[in-house]
């Protein structure tokens, strides 16, 4: 059974989401099945497999976790990212015999309560503080819609704000304080390279060498995702 990359995306633009489907194919042809996990209206993503579509709240973290909760599992292996990602390297986890993966966050920084609106529980604190786990990148075994039902019965208990920001990964943080997750780690140096820049083609070179497999834009870098698919095609 081939394993599944799995991206959650609402939007009329779909450009995003492309670039990181081109590069799966590029680097993995046909080896992975993608899923597109989406709402009724956002328009199909080229190169998917299969597309699953759900009655979705307006609320974008409400909404992505009802698509994580609600992904209809094939078995096997599955591997959820942001769309503002690419990969370099094909995709390989040892899942250490966890059914759930979970991408520690390296770079700590005090984080702003005041954006993007007022949030009283960050005020003097840091991001692993509140937020140690990011959600850009999680890997599980089998079903595992139990725990993203978690998450999703957690986030919306949490004030509106949390529906609109930070839901995901805050959530996350509560689960995992209250001891209701049993998981492993995936390797963030390999598994969510962070970038802001776009990367040139010596450079990706490079991060193959060391073993890289995704790459995730974050910020104002998210533009430089589609150059840098420009440049990983100029590898070969």
């Amino acid at each position: 059974m081939k394993p599944t990359i799995a991206f959650f995306w609402v939007g009329p633009d779909v450009k995003t989401p492309t670039a990181l489907v081109d590069s799966i194919r590029f680097v993995m042809k046909d080896t992975v099945e993608i899923v597109q996990l989406t709402d009724k209206k956002t328009p199909l993503v080229p190169g998917c497999n299969k597309t699953q579509r759900f009655t979705l709240s307006r609320n974008i973290m409400i909404a992505r976790l009802q698509a994580y909760s609600k992904y209809r599992y094939t078995g096997g292996f599955t591997f959820f990212c942001d769309a503002d990602c690419l990969f370099i390297n094909p995709l390989v986890v040892d899942t250490g015999g966890k059914n759930l993966l979970l991408t520690p966050r390296l770079y700590d920084k005090p984080i702003n309560p005041e954006f993007p609106e007022f949030y009283p529980e960050f005020v003097g604190k840091t991001f692993n503080q509140v937020m140690p786990f990011l959600f850009s990148a999680i890997a599980t075994i089998g079903d595992q819609s139990k725990t993203f039902d978690i998450l999703l019965k957690i986030c919306k208990a949490l004030p509106d704000r949390f529906h609109r920001w930070y839901g995901d990964q805050y959530s996350l943080f509560l689960a995992v304080e209250n001891k209701e997750l049993n998981f492993g780690y995936l390797e963030p140096e390999k598994h969510h390279y962070l970038t802001s820049k776009a990367i040139p083609s010596e450079h990706l070179r490079q991060l193959q060498d060391e073993g890289v497999q995704m790459l995730h834009f974050k910020g104002k870098g998210k533009i430089n995702q589609f150059s840098t698919l420009t440049n990983l095609k100029v590898l070969n």
